[in-house]
């Protein structure tokens, strides 16, 4: 027998149907530390993502008391977001257009767009705005 979804044995063969025999299948390793593909945009792909997020209104505010710290930080790539900036999911149409970005989130950040690991907050990509 194998386990079937819902967690019902069913037999793997007619030939283990009959015997009795229970075979119990181990599902594969869940990692811990889930990754995300790396990223290299082309140029063209870098002005799709400008144009889609050009137009939302998620630039980097320092208003809060909570995202005044962020206000001073240089991003870099490898660099880790303070926690007074929020990431946000890129546009859907862009996501179905390019699907490798679907595991990525975006900040607007002093004219800059930065592409960032949501899992880590660190930024894996960053290009001007304008």
């Amino acid at each position: 027998m194998s386990i079937a979804a819902g967690g019902v044995f069913a037999p793997a063969t007619a030939e283990d149907a009959q015997s009795g025999a229970v075979i119990q299948t181990v599902p594969p390793p869940v990692s811990q530390k889930p990754s995300v593909p790396a990223l290299q945009l082309s140029d063209e792909q870098r002005t799709k993502i400008r144009e889609a997020v050009a137009a939302a209104h998620s630039d980097a505010s320092f208003a809060l008391k909570k995202a005044k710290p962020a206000q001073n930080f240089e991003p870099s790539i490898g660099a880790t977001l303070p926690k007074g900036l929020t990431p946000h999911p890129l546009p859907r149409p862009l996501i179905y257009e390019i699907p490798l970005l679907k595991r990525y989130a975006y900040v607007k950040f002093k004219d800059e767009v930065l592409i960032v690991n949501p899992m880590t907050r660190k930024i894996v990509e960053m290009f001007p705005i304008g």
